[in-house]
């Protein structure tokens, strides 16, 4: 038996299931973080810091490459603006200890850093600072940072190295160096029984910028004074070109090396770069 069913009852049917449709509530969205919290949990660092005050004055610079590495950026700030505000709190009981004997000379306290290399895997910056504590002379110097961008990361330079590895090679290459760039310097004390050839150890080593992109093309050597000659002497800073040493790397950072460097620096090993004047 067939069961006729009215138009009236038909619309009646329909505007139920309207009304049904209607009543159903959609799903809520996924909840996201206000932008306020994004931004507090990772405040981008600024490119430089100073303080300025009777005691010290001290001050830092970061290049704006930086930028491009978060990570890398917050971890250099912080670590760099820790040791400028001890150094200046350091002055600052200096000061108060202070007995009037002799003028007061405020401590001064400057570092600045360059980027030196960026390659897939490694990215290099080097810094120069200078140092004031009333001294006889100012003290100075260089220093290096490598970071491992896989591992978002610092990187020790004995990490590049295999283990219990022989260092001869890169020791004797940097050696080389040293000895070629003191036949540029008039009156430069030689190598031998009162300043030896350095050990790699005894270096800050560098990244520097390759030829082939994206790779790493040697290592630079800063030595400060001192070590391979008298303090008048100077710094010296010498490139040693990755073939040199390509068989001393760790696996993990043997592919990130390759080309040549892309400036050998300068013949007489002085520092290719220049702080800004200390104010």
């Amino acid at each position: 038996m067939k069961l006729k069913t009215s138009a009236p009852m038909l619309v009646g049917l329909a505007l139920l299931a309207t009304l049904a449709a209607c009543e159903r509530k959609p799903a809520a969205p996924a909840k996201q973080p206000p932008p306020a919290a994004v931004a507090a949990a990772a405040p981008v660092r600024p490119l430089s810091f100073e303080a300025d005050d009777p005691a010290a004055k001290v001050g830092l610079s970061l290049p704006a490459e930086i930028a491009n590495y978060p990570a890398l950026h917050a971890a250099l700030y912080d670590r760099e603006v820790a040791g400028l505000k001890a150094f200046a709190a350091k002055a600052q009981a200096d000061r108060q200890a202070w007995d009037g004997s002799y003028p007061w000379r405020p401590y001064a306290r400057q570092g600045q850093w360059f980027l030196s290399a960026a390659g897939d895997r490694l990215v290099g910056l080097r810094a120069l600072w200078f140092e004031d504590t009333g001294g006889a002379h100012p003290n100075h110097g260089g220093a290096s940072l490598l970071w491992d961008r896989t591992a978002d990361a610092e990187l020790q330079p004995q990490a590049l190295f295999r283990p219990d590895i022989d260092m001869t090679p890169l020791d004797t290459a940097i050696c080389d160096a040293v000895k070629a760039a003191k036949r540029h310097r008039p009156g430069a004390a030689p190598l031998g029984e009162m300043f030896a050839c350095p050990h790699w150890n005894q270096t800050v080593l560098v990244l520097a910028a390759s030829t082939a992109p994206g790779k790493i093309g040697g290592l630079t050597a800063i030595i400060d004074p001192y070590v391979v000659g008298p303090y008048a002497e100077g710094d010296y800073e010498v490139t040693v070109p990755q073939n040199a040493f390509q068989g001393l790397l760790a696996s993990a950072y043997a592919g990130a090396f390759a080309g040549a460097p892309k400036s050998p620096g300068n013949p007489d090993g002085t520092i290719s770069v220049r702080m800004d004047t200390v104010k």
